[in-house]
């Protein structure tokens, strides 16, 4: 998550370690939170209202499996993402 976000949250931090602790005593695992982290990433590091949240407290609290289970945003194509001119 501190590389995605350009953040320094600390994994030693008593709040931090219950949380994952709660949830691997949950039966999640490492790869379920790295799919949460890259889920809402995706979602909130772009807006300016949403980005505050990418936190631990906020990704790995009550609302982990929610999130989990969220299905990815569908890509919102633009004029740009497609090259309609032919080059020769």
């Amino acid at each position: 998550m501190n590389q995605k976000k350009n953040s320094a949250y600390k994994p030693t931090t008593r709040k931090n370690k219950e949380l994952i602790r709660a949830r691997y005593r949950e039966g999640f695992i490492l790869d379920d939170f790295k799919n949460v982290i890259d889920l809402k990433t995706v979602e909130w590091l772009n807006d300016p209202h949403w980005s505050k949240y990418l936190r631990p407290e906020t990704l790995f609290g009550t609302k982990f499996e929610s999130y989990l289970n969220q299905k990815p945003p569908k890509k919102k194509w633009r004029r740009e993402d497609f090259d309609l001119h032919d080059e020769e």
